[in-house]
């Protein structure tokens, strides 16, 4: 009884320091540490973050984050005053006053220069970098501070301070771009997906580009020399069975693949497919309309369907808030504005037809011909089809960045569905509304397959590659999705391909 009654004290004591939470900091930004809207509350998440709580609890163990710049919190780390900083690099001076722990994941660090100025730096590598960095005594380089980027000679020569006038150092990768854009620094060092997003949602693609130079940067955790050694090796076991069983990969793709897909589906080229797509469902409703005698309100309604529809619902089964149009109003305005130059371009061609004569004027005759060749039906029909293939593809491909975005699982399940949904569900709904009791698109064609197959074929590779796929293979896979979808559908069309029916 007494042996029972000790151990029960020795649990009880011993628990508060087994379930004290190590005290770690969080300095970084989108995707690897970032605070997230989530019904109206910050949230604090991130590839880091979500990578160190599930290596944490892995390990029997809890972590607090509090925001802190990163030369604070490692000197915090250092001094044995905070547990633990996530996404360090090692060396020599960081294993002597702290304790590392093995990798649980990797960067790639880029050099950013001004548009037109790569050239000036062929560095592959961080030794070449320093070796150019020294034939260029000109050159300032802009670095964060504290950061280590992996070569020792790299980083004394960023440590030196009879460089100081060469290298400045700043407290963000924000900082670091606006010192380049003032023509401050000739080039800075920053992790490869985060300054793409920064230089993409601060418009300054086309003034800056990336150097051929890539520092590929295994992180660790590094733990202050006051947490028990028992406890960095649990952290380490614990990076050893999530590498192994895929769940650190997993995090990494829910967090990296809507970065890559935002660049890429905030490209130039991609707005202006979804602009094509949305006009060219516009058209079909309004074309529909106009084969059914509506009215100018009743074409905006089934142009808006045609449009527009698919996407609220899209929106709605996933709780996206707010609702994708509400946020930007270039699509409904294109909506409109098709409808419009569609019904003012009939008005006219009616009264030019109403005023001219055999005997008119010429120039009224060939303006009256050149109408009436716009308004023909087979050249609306063939730039209707090219269009509409275009619009097909294109609203798939968003459909999938939708469900990639929000982390829906299985993606090879509702990548699919909401490409398909996308891209096929605003034919749908407006011949539904049109009530003539037939949908083409359902009966006598293949179309909502095509958005199905292709939507699938991006979903399972996306899936596949999505721990190592940069910001070049996701632009070539949307590419090639977009351009195999229309070309898929316009196949259909031009060789009237019909899909086998009921018995």
């Amino acid at each position: 009884m007494i042996r029972w009654l000790l151990s029960l004290l020795l649990l009880v004591a011993a628990y508060p320091a087994a379930a004290q939470p190590l005290r770690a900091g969080w300095y970084a930004g989108e995707p690897q540490q970032f605070l997230q809207q989530r019904s109206g509350a910050e949230v604090l998440t991130g590839l880091d973050i979500e990578m160190v709580r599930a290596i944490a609890a892995r390990a029997g163990h809890s972590v607090i984050f509090e925001q802190v710049p990163f030369p604070t919190l490692l000197a915090a780390v250092e001094a044995g005053t905070r547990d633990l900083l996530p996404g360090t690099v090692a060396n020599a001076d960081r294993a002597a006053r702290g304790q590392l722990s093995r990798p649980y994941r990797q960067d790639i660090n880029v050099l950013v220069v001004r548009r037109g100025e790569a050239g000036r730096v062929t560095a592959p590598d961080a030794a070449g970098l320093r070796a150019a960095l020294l034939a260029d005594p000109g050159f300032r380089l802009g670095v964060r501070a504290g950061f280590s980027y992996v070569d020792p000679g790299l980083d004394a020569f960023i440590a030196d301070p009879t460089q100081a006038q060469r290298v400045r150092q700043a407290g963000s990768d924000a900082e670091n771009l606006r010192r380049l854009l003032a023509g401050e620094v000739d080039g800075f060092l920053a992790e490869r997906l985060s300054i793409a997003l920064l230089i993409s949602r601060s418009n300054a693609g086309p003034r800056v580009e990336e150097a051929a130079l890539r520092l590929r940067v295994p992180l660790h955790l590094m733990f202050s020399r006051a947490v028990p050694a028992e406890k960095v090796a649990a952290f380490d076991a614990a990076i050893a069975e999530l590498s192994a069983d895929g769940t650190l990969a997993r995090i990494s793709a829910r967090f990296r693949l809507p970065a890559l897909l935002s660049l890429t589906l905030g490209s130039d080229w991609f707005l202006i497919l979804e602009i094509l797509g949305t006009v060219t469902a516009a058209l079909a409703g309004y074309l529909a309309a106009k084969q059914d005698r509506y009215s100018l309100f009743g074409a905006l309604v089934l142009a808006s369907l045609a449009a527009l529809a698919a996407g609220v619902l899209r929106d709605l089964l996933i709780g996206r808030h707010p609702i994708g149009i509400m946020q930007n109003p270039l699509y409904l305005l294109l909506v409109f504005g098709t409808v419009l130059v569609c019904f003012l371009l009939g008005q006219a061609r009616r009264a030019v037809q109403a005023i001219t004569s055999p005997g008119g004027a010429s120039s009224a005759v060939v303006f009256a011909h050149s109408l009436g060749w716009l308004q023909s039906r087979r050249p609306h029909l063939m730039l209707f089809e090219v269009a509409d293939a275009l619009a097909l593809s294109s609203f798939m491909v968003v459909g999938v960045a939708i469900a990639v975005g929000f982390g829906v699982e299985p993606l090879w399940l509702w990548g699919p569905i909401l490409g398909t949904l996308t891209g096929a569900g605003g034919g749908i709904l407006r011949d539904i509304v049109r009530g003539r009791g037939e949908i083409p698109n359902l009966r006598s064609s293949f179309y909502c397959e095509i958005a199905l197959v292709w939507a699938l074929a991006l979903s399972l590779y996306l899936g596949e590659r999505s721990g190592v796929i940069e910001a070049g293979e996701m632009l070539l896979a949307v590419a090639i999705a977009v351009i195999g979808g229309a070309t898929t559908r316009l196949a259909v069309v031009a060789f009237a391909i019909r899909p086998p029916q009921l018995p």
